[in-house]
């Protein structure tokens, strides 16, 4: 692969690893940005990039890597979006304070779930990878995503269900 192509290939994947970053770390634009940039030098530096088959999903397996490092560097306590930056369209202000409290719930719930089925929660239901991509990128089987998926949604499912019986 020439320089060129390269630059064509990452410029590309570039906003959707920007989201997949700010995903997973605390710093805003500038962290995720330096993150993508250190997953993109590492795959430039990588000796098997012409035997590459999917680029995508080795730099996002990079950059996962490359975050997840940050996340233990840096003892990031792991909170996701920030509810307070959200728009919300309703005109009614108790709605959007409600929708606003249960952004804030799932968000601590997928913190508190396992890595790797925050990851398979992330990589599927909000970023909307196929089961194939987040296996390569997990290092795991399809049918390992799948019991991933389905433990984690069990288990926002309770915590869900509790807080609602509440």
């Amino acid at each position: 692969m020439t320089s060129q192509e390269f630059n064509i290939l990452v410029g590309k994947l570039r906003p959707r690893l920007i989201h997949f970053a700010n995903g997973f770390v605390k710093g805003g634009a500038a962290t995720a940005e330096d993150m993508v940039q250190e997953a993109v030098i590492k795959l430039w530096r990588s000796n098997e990039l012409q035997e590459i088959r999917n680029p995508e999903a080795l730099t996002v397996q990079i950059l996962k890597n490359v975050c997840l490092d940050y996340i233990k560097l840096k003892k990031n306590n792991m909170e996701a979006l920030n509810p307070n930056f959200r728009v919300y369209t309703e005109n009614d202000p108790s709605v959007a304070l409600e929708s606003k409290d249960e952004m804030c719930n799932i968000n601590g719930y997928l913190a508190q779930l396992p890595e790797d089925q925050m990851l398979a929660i992330r990589l599927r239901d909000i970023m909307g990878y196929e089961m194939e991509e987040i296996a390569h990128i997990l290092g795991t089987t399809e049918g390992n995503v799948r019991t991933l998926l389905s433990r984690a949604r069990q288990r926002l499912r309770e915590k869900l269900m509790s807080k609602w019986k509440q």
